[in-house]
């Protein structure tokens, strides 16, 4: 799992090898060492290596959840798991306002699908200002003088 503040790795393209088993994949999630802070769901094949990783922020005091960021392996893309990673890091939050950092098009039509799938709106932070509130960037106000 990877440290809080440190940069999010990025998962190498595994190639060749038998279809993946996504019965097979296990996920596990590591939790913020401070309110609001980042969080993981990792996410392994039954080799133990890892094949892809949701990052993300809740803020239970705003309710507010921040999709940081979602890799999937390349040879892994398109078996559902970054569905299910999502679908856990939801649970605890669904009613929670939502939101995502920029986008590719993949992004694009995977959070069209699950905006439908869960009736959960993600939109991109540029659409919404204020996305993450002041417990997720670390911001606080200064006291009224």
């Amino acid at each position: 799992m990877a440290s809080h503040g440190v940069p999010p790795r990025r998962l190498p393209p595994l190639r060749g090898g038998p279809v993946p088993d996504a019965a097979s994949v296990s996920y596990r999630q590591a939790g913020p060492t401070a309110p609001a802070g980042r969080r993981e769901i990792g996410m392994w094949d039954a080799a133990g290596r890892s094949v892809g990783r949701l990052d993300y922020q809740l803020c239970h005091e705003c309710r507010r959840g921040w999709i940081r960021n979602i890799a999937v392996a390349e040879h892994w893309r398109g078996h559902g798991l970054a569905r299910e990673a999502l679908h856990r890091a939801l649970a605890p939050a669904a009613a929670y306002r939502w939101y995502t950092s920029r986008q590719t098009a993949d992004g694009r039509r995977f959070f069209a699908a699950m905006t439908e799938e869960t009736a959960v709106a993600f939109p991109a932070p540029f659409l919404a200002r204020g996305a993450r509130c002041r417990h997720m960037t670390g911001r606080r106000r200064r006291a009224a003088q």
